[in-house]
């Protein structure tokens, strides 16, 4: 049976601002229909206006922000600062972070 939420933890050093970002973070591995809908609506929101026409970059920086707005439960005081990658200038930080959570659901 699948287990409700995941622990995973990360070691970052930022590649353009050089902060270190060390915490424990909790993700769910399921979502609600209601949930799955939200990570959606957050997607194109964070795309804005004709997403469709959104860079892959782009794309790929929101799908990660929905994603993990979605899934997780509890982070470090620096991830809420950063206001769920929002206001994350280090994408290597972004990155690691979402890879890690679905890794870590996915297994």
């Amino acid at each position: 049976m699948l287990k409700n939420t995941v622990d995973f933890s990360v070691d970052v050093k930022g590649e353009l601002t050089g902060n270190s970002y060390v915490g424990p973070f909790v993700a769910k591995t399921k979502l609600s229909v209601r949930e799955t809908l939200r990570q959606d609506e957050l997607y194109r929101a964070v795309l804005g206006v004709n997403s469709q026409d959104a860079s892959p970059a782009s794309k790929t920086v929101a799908s990660a922000i929905s994603y993990l707005s979605t899934h997780l439960v509890s982070s470090p005081d620096w991830w809420k600062a950063l206001e769920g990658g929002m206001k994350c200038e280090d994408i290597n930080l972004l990155a690691e972070i979402n890879n890690k959570c679905q890794e870590i659901i996915d297994a």
